[in-house]
Formats: structure tokens, sequence, C-alpha cells
């Protein structure tokens, strides 16, 4: 219908799900045509009625809802998608967006068009993720936050079955970043379709223009009631994506649009983890919408979003209650289409963090893994000499409970010595709340030591003494939605700084990522050699050593 056939006081008919993927019907009732600068342009005032909205009012996920009115000839023709709330109590009153915005063709308003003098909302509904546990659904909602964005977790397990659905007017549809493990996306509500083209949601998903995303069918778990708009929250659809039907190709400020048919290329992450205690191996494969080929209108990779959470989420599903005492090591794997080899490293990690899953931060090695993926991929996205295009992402993460390391009690070694000439030392280390160890290394002289005392130090590398403070990670999630620089480049520490400017500085910042983590012999304020590696035990600390080096 033109918009200049919509006239206050029509009886019209909304359309969308409430619960599973029966679409169903309520009245709504046209208030006028108003001016939203903030949305672009003109919307049509609507009020909601009738049990389908009674308790919650229009919720988020009801964007994208078709408004069928009578026509002048008695057929019932769509004006448009609801689109926005206004924030009034009861969330009953809702802005619409024209369909003729939404189809990009010239928009006729009537004349004397008021100016709407209140705070307007997107109705998209919140971001919905599958598959986090508690913890790490609160890392991912804080970095959201930042994004300007929500977060609702999702039943685990995916939905139920379902058959496929057709994307009708009123049908809801899921815009989804990826599918698998870990399930991330928005849902909305068709509009409007013609041919294989697919009209939703009335308004921007992130504004980005084109895209590659995943376009799917949905099941609504139901629609959470709030109506108390004032208080900051808002009622939304608990729904999740379910099959695959296209691609979602354009998200603009009017519409979401995608085309049935092909699905987008996607990035397989595949994350395998090992209960060192057990025997026991969980695998974990996610499928994320690559976004490379149109050049990444979010700024960074979806991999780089999801990726993290794939591999933090490894981390705790295979501890089956994780501890708050962790140990293990992670090998990531990067294939990139433009680069020769993969970028790979391994790490070890020994850390203590928050126990079980329910606590407002990770367990250790869910935040140090996923930290450093982050890290990684945050590298690949920031390289200035290529848009490098992420094909694969491999994980092993071994996990073990406890706390793998030793503590230096004390070091010795004969005193006379000569430059250059190797002595042995012998090194106490103390077992975490366990028992003495005593280890035996060769330890080089420098060949510069001039004559007389020479002092030297055993300690760990400095370098590898960190843990993930969960910045890295939030960082690159509120970067891979929009809201924030990503990651730093290890090299350096600061986020401002370009990124690699070469392949080979990307490999050796890569690299960094995993410093060696074994004892080094310092002199002086001077970084030392590298002296000796456990690969059963992370040896902290530092012990002294006093030398005579005769003429």
């Amino acid at each position: 219908m033109p918009l200049a056939d919509v006239q206050a006081g029509m009886s019209c008919t909304g359309m969308t799900v409430i619960q599973g993927t029966t679409i169903s019907s309520f009245d709504v009732q046209v208030l006028g045509v108003v001016d939203d600068a903030g949305a672009g342009g003109n919307r049509i005032l609507v009020s909601a009625s009738g049990p389908a909205v009674a308790g919650t009012g229009i919720a988020e996920g009801f964007s994208g809802s078709p408004v069928y009115c009578p026509a002048s000839d008695g057929t019932s023709e769509v004006i448009g998608a609801i689109s926005q709330g206004v924030g009034q109590y009861g969330n009953n009153v809702a802005l619409v967006t024209p369909i003729q915005a939404m189809l990009d063709e010239p928009v006729d308003p009537p004349s004397d068009v008021p100016q709407v003098n209140f705070t307007t909302r997107a109705l998209t509904g919140p971001l919905t993720v599958g598959g986090l546990s508690p913890s790490l659904l609160s890392v991912l909602q804080g970095a959201a936050r930042r994004a300007g964005k929500s977060v609702v977790a999702a039943p685990s397990g995916g939905p139920p079955a379902f058959a496929v659905q057709q994307l009708v007017p009123g049908a809801s549809v899921a815009a989804n970043y990826s599918e698998g493990a870990i399930e991330m996306g928005a849902i909305g509500t068709v509009t409007y379709t013609t041919g294989d083209e697919v009209y939703a949601f009335g308004h921007e998903l992130d504004g980005a223009g084109r895209r590659s995303l995943l376009l799917q069918d949905a099941y609504v778990y139901d629609v959470i009631g709030d109506p108390n708009v004032s208080a900051g929250d808002t009622s939304y659809k608990l729904a999740v994506g379910g099959h695959t039907l296209g691609t979602l190709t354009a998200d603009t400020p009017n519409a979401v649009i995608g085309v049935l048919g092909a699905p987008p290329t996607l990035v397989p992450i595949d994350v395998t983890a090992h209960d060192q205690n057990t025997g026991q191996t969980i695998a974990e494969d996610t499928q994320v919408a690559d976004e490379t080929g149109i050049g990444q209108p979010l700024g960074s990779s979806g991999t780089t979003l999801v990726a993290p959470l794939a591999v933090g989420q490894a981390a705790i599903d295979v501890f089956d209650g994780p501890p708050a005492d962790e140990s293990g090591r992670m090998c990531l794997t990067i294939a990139v289409r433009q680069l020769h080899a993969p970028l790979r490293f391994c790490k070890r990690y020994v850390d203590v963090g928050a126990t079980g899953t329910n606590e407002a931060t990770p367990p250790a090695l869910s935040l140090d893994t996923g930290g450093d993926a982050a890290t990684a991929l945050s590298l690949i996205d920031q390289a200035q000499f290529a848009a490098l295009d992420v094909t694969g992402v491999k994980v092993e993460i071994d996990a073990e409970r406890g706390l793998d390391k030793a503590m230096i009690i004390g070091a010795r070694a004969r005193s006379k010595v000569t430059a250059g000439s190797r002595v042995q030392v012998h090194l106490t280390v103390r077992v975490y709340q366990g028992r003495l160890v005593h280890i035996t290394f060769p330890l080089r002289i420098p060949r510069a030591a001039k004559p007389g005392p020479l002092n030297m130090t055993i300690e760990q590398n400095p370098a590898a003494a960190q843990s993930q403070s969960g910045s890295a990670l939030a960082n690159a999630i509120a970067s891979a939605l929009g809201g924030g620089p990503g990651s730093s480049n290890p090299a350096s520490g600061n986020a401002l700084v370009p990124g690699p400017g070469s392949a080979a500085e990307l490999a050796l910042d890569f690299g960094q990522l995993a410093p060696y983590d074994g004892l080094v012999a310092r002199v002086g304020r001077q970084p030392g050699p590298d002296v000796y590696r456990n690969r059963n035990l992370l040896i902290t600390g530092a012990a002294p050593l006093s030398f005579d080096v005769a003429n």
C-alpha cells in the first residue's frame, strides 16, 4: 500500500510468531504518520492489542512483523513492518517502516507530517547465542554492551526438531553469524517476499550495507514479558535460528534483505579437547559466515567474534565441572588463503581461576585459551599488507586438573669457571603443594665474561609469566561487534599502533603469543639465554648463582 493511502484510524492486522513456528495475528490500529528523522524517514505510528501481545506488548523480535490494512477495493495490503518501540510502558505502541521504504521505492508522504518527540528503540531481537556457559556468556554480554547490543542465551542443544519453514510474511527469520556448537544471530520477522528475495526487520541489523550471513528460519520458545521499558529492559522473543535457507545479502537502514538458495561461504572452527585425567575427548565444531569476500563490513571477521568463544567453551566443557586449579596446553592452527603455510603456535597454561560455570568470570583455562585465540585472530584482521582470508581454524586443547608447576627453592654450581665453559647447575624446586624435585642441567658461562666475580640469576622467562585478564577476549568481541578496538599487537602492547605490515611481521607477532616458558640465565638486568624447560612442570621463581671467572 502506498504511504499516501495510510490513514489514521485504520483497523489492521499484524502477523508474527509467538511460540514455535506458527504465525499468529494481532490487532493493529493506525494512529498516524510521523517523521522520525532518527529512524531515517517517515514512519507509521500504530498501537497493538489482542491475545498475542497481551502481557508482553510488542517485543524485540517482532521487528519485521507485517501489518496488513484494508485497501479501497476491499483487499488487504501490507503497509510495512513493525520496526521500533517508543519507550512507553506496556510496549503496545510502535513505529512501522513503510513497505515503500523497504523496497527502496519513492515515498510520497501526506502533508503536515508531525515530528516524533519520543525516543525510539529498534525491535530487532537481542543477539541470541546458544552453546555458552553462563560465565563465558557474561564476557560476551559485557563486550556487547560496549557495542550497543544486548545478548541473551538460547536454550542449550539447539531448537527442537521442526520442519523447514517457508519464509513467508509473519514467519520468524534469523540473521545468523554462525551455526553449530556456537550459534549466534538476531531474530526478527519476515515482512515481504518477492521471488526469492526476503525483506525483514524493517530496520538495520548492524547497518553495514552489503552482507553475507546465514539466512535461516527460526523457532520461538516464548515471548519473555517485561513491559517496563523505562527500567532499561523490554520484552523479547526467546528464539533460535534453525535451518539455513539462503544468504542475508543486505543490511540497510530500512530492512535486511536475504536471497533464498545458496548459503554463504562458511569458515570451519574445529575444537578438540582432551581430559588428561579421565582420557575423555570432546569435539565441538562451529561454522562461521565468511564476509572476507565483501570487505569485512564490520571491520573484523565473524571468525574473530565466534572462534574465541568456541575455544573458551570447549576448555570449560572438557572438565564437566571446572576446578579452580587448571593446567593445559593449546595448539592453535589458522589457515589463511593468502599465506603459503598456516599460522600456528602451542602454549602451556597453568592458572588459578573461578570454579564451575556460573561465576561472573570464566574458569582459568577458558579465559587463557579464549583470550589467546582472540588476540591471534585480531592480528590477522589488523594486517596492513593484505586483506587476509581465514579459511579454517583448528584447535587442540589438553586439560588437566591441578597446577602443574613448581617453585625454585635454590640453585648451586661449582664456583670456579672460565669464560665460555659449561657447568652443571643443580636446581631444587618444590612441586605445588608437593614434594621437592632435584633437576640438573648444563649452563654455559658467557664467552664475554670478564675475570672476577660473575653474578647470574636462574629464573622463569619474564615474558611467559603472564595470564589473561579477560581484556583480550572482551576487546576482540567488542571490536567484532563494532564497539571498540580489538586486541593489541603483542609486540607493542598498544592497541592504537598499526597491525602487522608484512607476512613475516605477522608470523613474528603470532609466535610471540607463545613465548618460551622455561628458565633463562640473567646477568645483571640483561635478559639471559634459554637454559632449561621441563615438559611436565612450569617452573617459576628465581635463584642466584655466583661464579669466579678465572683469567
